[in-house]
């Protein structure tokens, strides 16, 4: 078999392995409190990643340890020793099936292992200096010999990985990593390990010195590490970041080319370099690129493995891919997140199934910090985390039934799907001249792009499946009746609320006007800063200094229904705007023709002048419609935001696991 993307599926050869191509899966965790799904192996869903296709599968072994209970202890020369890592007496069953998992397509296997200091014995955190750590707890500075002992540790557990079968080291020094700490203002030392450029880069160098004089010559080792730590105070510049890479190069052979940290700040309200390390749609695709580019300028013979915002669907975002290898910008490329939306992306772009593949809209639900773990999912693909209940591919039924979904937007649309997958006769009913619903607004908007990606990848698959669509088609209960189903599924969306504010005829809504955002000059207000208010505004405000851009929001939070990390992000493009301003705990009492009167949380009451006004004060479920549905048949459900309004993530979870039971 031959594939197009000659680049991406070339060998490549680091030390003593081959890589059969140049895509590397990267690592992820949740903490270990609670193991959702039997095939969790020391990773987020790497049972699945591990058979997607790709050449490297990283595995931080800080996620497979002994359980507790099982302690490993010795004694060395009379003070005893607690061992529960991943190499201890009762982890290594532990982690010699993840190892096995993790290789069972034919991927290499990462080992992630990187120093770590010890708390007191009070309980005082160790750390680079005096003061705080990045989370903000208090710490001490580490003296030199417990900074030469975690140099050390560090390398045995490498030599340790090396001879259990892990094929590459990763040496943990970026994002969270200790070693990175030493290049940023919290390095405050006045010793050799502090003060200057090379004294600050020390402890990196001595650490990846140490650990390739013990794994040898033949065994790869590899690192990641961010070019700055975004926009927090105490980053590091870029030039900092390629000097100390520079140093490390004669001990390395991979660097992962990456950005920020995902710990700094220890409360998310502070977590500002954390959507740096994990793209928003805020972030352009690829958004390390030049950096990666400028590693392999400037520092001959090193292999830079570019992550953050890779990948995508579609012909298009594969062939990108492909060009920036052939470039020679980077040698390969690192996936995570869209390694959960699809793992079998570097598979299905190989056989040239580049349409089939499911993309990251970039979200972040998936990251259980952006959730504070209420609801930590894919948006687009319900067997995250969930590889023991949700099969990879459904079994055909024995009862075919006749199930007709009214409404074509992403519940009814992955509603469809699903009914038909499981061997079902679906017929989908759509009012409008085209499928899409409510995520047809990603037509129009820059941050749109990766919502847009996924409507598209659902109307490949609807073109593809054995789905009747019928267009132009209001359902009625009578034309339910006529069409006499087994199973109706009610996916029938929200309407834009029209508010009863005074003088509502002088605004237009936003979901009616998103074309029009490039164009828009002047004064604008926008009564409501939910997602599709306030992403609006912010485009406005970028697209024209001359725009003067106003956000009249009742609450106190701009878009609160979206997570954290998607509100911190959209935060700091909206603090670079100075011509957007936002008035929170506000009320519109009145629109006029030239602008609109409020009232703030203190009864002051003033205009807001506008030349330009917009409303989006959110959406409105179609129960009533939807309730109009009931009695035809008994196997009817309502799904997505006619039962109650929410994101793609719950029309895609809710719209599976109903179409699949059925």
């Amino acid at each position: 078999m031959e594939t197009k993307y000659k680049n991406i599926f070339k060998p490549l050869r680091i030390r003593g392995v081959m890589l059969k191509n140049r895509i590397f899966t990267g690592p992820s965790g949740v903490p270990k409190a609670i193991v959702l799904s039997s095939t969790d192996y020391g990773n987020i869903s790497l049972f699945d990643r591990s058979r997607g296709g790709a050449a490297v599968v990283c595995c931080p072994m800080g996620y497979l340890s002994a359980p507790a209970g099982y302690e490993e202890v010795k004694y060395v020369n009379g003070e005893k020793t607690v061992d529960r890592g991943p190499f201890s007496k009762y982890a290594r069953d532990i982690t010699r099936e993840a190892l096995s998992v993790n290789k069972q397509s034919g991927s290499l296997v990462a080992a992630q292992i990187g120093p770590m200091l010890p708390r007191d014995k009070d309980g005082m955190i160790v750390s680079i200096a005096d003061g705080t750590t990045i989370q903000g707890y208090p710490c001490r500075a580490a003296t030199k010999e417990e900074l030469k002992t975690a140099i050390r540790k560090c390398a045995e557990e490498m030599v340790k990985a090396k001879n259990f079968g892990f094929d590459i080291g990763w040496i943990h020094i970026g994002h969270d990593g200790l070693a990175s700490y030493f290049l940023s203002k919290k390095n405050t030392r006045t010793d050799e390990y502090g003060g200057s450029l090379d004294n600050r880069c020390r402890f990196a160098v001595e650490l990846c010195k140490a650990v390739r004089e013990a794994v040898g010559p033949d065994f790869p080792l590899m690192t990641r590490l961010g070019r700055t730590w975004g926009p927090v105070p105490e980053s590091w510049e870029e030039d900092d970041m390629v000097y100390l890479i520079k140093q490390l190069s004669p001990y390395i052979d991979v660097v992962n080319a990456s950005n920020a940290g995902d710990t700094y700040g220890g409360t998310i309200d502070k977590y500002e370099a954390n959507v740096h390390a994990n793209s928003t749609v805020f972030e352009p695709r690829y958004y390390n690129l030049e950096f990666a580019a400028r590693l392999k300028r400037e520092i001959p013979g090193l292999i830079v493995i570019l992550n953050g915002g890779v990948g995508g669907t579609g012909a298009e975002a594969v062939q990108y891919v492909d060009d920036i290898i052939a470039k020679g910008y980077v040698d390969g490329v690192m996936m995570v997140r869209q390694m959960y939306a699809d793992p079998f992306w570097p598979k299905k772009a190989m056989e040239g199934k580049e349409e089939d593949i499911v993309p990251c809209i970039r979200c972040l639900n998936c990251y259980h910090i952006s959730t504070v773990h209420a609801n930590t999912q894919c948006s687009v693909n319900p067997r995250y985390r969930r590889e023991n209940r949700v099969p990879l591919k459904l079994e055909k039924t024995d009862d075919p039934k006749k199930v007709v979904v009214i409404g074509g937007g992403p519940a009814g649309l992955k509603a469809a799907l699903t009914a038909d997958e499981k061997g079902h006769k679906v017929t989908l009913l759509e009012k409008e001249g085209r499928l899409g619903g409510m995520i047809n607004v990603s037509d129009h908007g820059k941050y749109k792009k990766d919502l847009r990606s996924y409507r598209d990848y659902l109307l490949v698959q609807i073109s593809k499946s054995n789905v009747e669509v019928r267009l132009n088609t209001p359902a009625t209960p009578e034309l339910i009746k006529a069409l006499n189903p087994d199973v109706l599924l009610v996916c029938i969306g929200a309407e834009v609320i029209r508010p009863n504010i005074p003088g509502i005829e002088n605004a237009r809504q936003v979901v009616d006007s998103l074309s029009e955002a490039e164009q828009l000059t002047g004064k604008i207000a926008i009564i409501g800063g939910g997602t599709v208010g306030s992403e609006f505004a912010l485009e406005i405000a970028e697209n024209g200094k001359d725009n003067d851009v106003t956000i009249i929001e009742l609450g106190s939070v701009i878009s609160e229904k979206e997570n954290w990390l998607y509100r911190k992000a959209q935060q700091q493009h909206m603090n670079k705007c100075q011509n957007l301003h936002v008035l929170l705990e506000t009320k519109c009492t009145e629109i006029r023709k030239d602008g609109v009167v409020v009232i703030d949380k203190n009864g002051n009451e003033s205009l807001v002048s506008a030349d330009h006004i917009f409303v989006a004060v959110g959406m409105r479920s179609k129960k009533e419609e939807a309730f109009s549905f009931y009695g035809i048949t008994p196997e009817t459900n309502m799904i997505g935001d006619c039962l109650r309004v929410g994101h793609v993530l719950d029309c895609t979870n809710e719209a599976y696991f109903v179409a699949s039971n059925l």
